[in-house]
């Protein structure tokens, strides 16, 4: 999804047409199960069945993805094609994040009103296609983070993952050998506990909270050496990010150490683009320059500040140490 968001390549209307078709063609194909239920070969009536589907939409969508190379037709049956398993079956595939990019273009659809003042219109959240979206980053981009963690916090024993979601820094944190607490609402920890196998196990608890309220008490007696904000300040306001960052202090070890993840404005080529996916999607979310950040993390009380690009340098990791 992070090529979707960058601004400097040659836009072309026609090509952004047609590709934009054919998302909402496939993320529409995945939500409804057609890819999974054309692992064994089923005519268009066995399928109506097992989806409860519409006799006359399976045949149209399934001809139009015939065309794309996703779906093999032979006589009047259909299945699914080897690109279509890489796409939409098998582990780490890419269709998991459409449900939730289906979400977002809806969003985006009501953004001129937003623009004239009205506040974006959400549904009740979709936990399971947002988290399945988050876990769809790749394991090599969360690697690289984690690294870049330890490298500046070499000492570290433990860390607190706020908004860990589906839990893939967590576990890179704790197969680095940190006991780690993911911390996140209510429903979104009891899904992604059974969604991506992560029961209270060694060396990881799963947590239930609300960060954006005052959670030091939920974590009495206890302190981390590292505190992790993944992709998570580009939801919120100016002043409800200042708030954030102080509250994990009170939480910090003399000498620990707070990292952000997220797409500081005039380093990452996608920052713009994504404020405005913030502009749809959120009440008070944005991007923020290096400058701001830094502000925030001082009057936190925050030193040795440093800001990283990562490799494909959409994302940047920031740092800082608790005095």
């Amino acid at each position: 999804m992070a090529k979707m968001w960058t601004s400097n390549e040659e836009f072309d209307f026609e090509t952004a047409r047609d590709h934009a078709s054919k998302l909402v063609l496939l993320g529409s194909a995945y939500t409804v199960g057609i890819f999974e239920a054309l692992l064994e070969e089923k005519d268009i009536p066995s399928l109506k069945l097992a989806l409860k589907a519409d006799e006359r939409a399976l045949f149209i969508v399934l001809e139009a993805l015939c065309t794309l190379g996703f779906v093999h037709k032979r006589q009047d049956r259909y299945s699914i094609t080897d690109k279509a398993r890489v796409h939409f079956i098998e582990e780490g595939n890419v269709g998991s994040s459409l449900p939730h990019f289906l979400d977002i273009m809806e969003a985006w659809l009501a953004l001129p009103g937003i623009i004239k003042g009205a506040k974006p219109q959400r549904e009740e959240r979709d936990v399971a296609a947002f988290m399945n979206a988050m876990a769809s980053r790749p394991d090599k981009l969360v690697e690289e983070t984690v690294n870049h963690c330890l490298g500046r916090k070499k000492n570290a024993k433990n860390v607190l993952d706020l908004g860990g979601g589906p839990g893939k820094y967590a576990k890179a944190f704790v197969n680095r050998g940190l006991n780690t607490v993911l911390y996140d609402l209510p429903d979104t920890i009891d899904y992604v506990r059974t969604r991506f196998d992560l029961g209270d196990g060694r060396n990881l608890t799963l947590k239930k909270g609300d960060f954006t309220n005052d959670f030091a008490n939920e974590f009495a007696g206890e302190s981390f050496d590292i505190i992790f904000m993944g992709n998570i300040c580009h939801i919120y306001s100016e002043n409800e990010n200042r708030a954030l960052i102080k509250r994990a202090s009170n939480i910090l070890k003399s000498g620990g150490m707070i990292a952000i993840e997220d797409m500081v404005r005039g380093r990452s080529p996608m920052a713009e683009m994504f404020a405005v996916n913030m502009l749809a999607n959120t009440d008070n979310g944005s991007t923020y320059t290096e400058t701001q950040f830094r502000e925030w993390l001082i009057d936190a009380g925050f030193r040795k500040i440093e800001i990283a690009d990562l490799a494909q340098k959409n994302n940047q990791i920031i740092t800082a140490f608790w005095e």
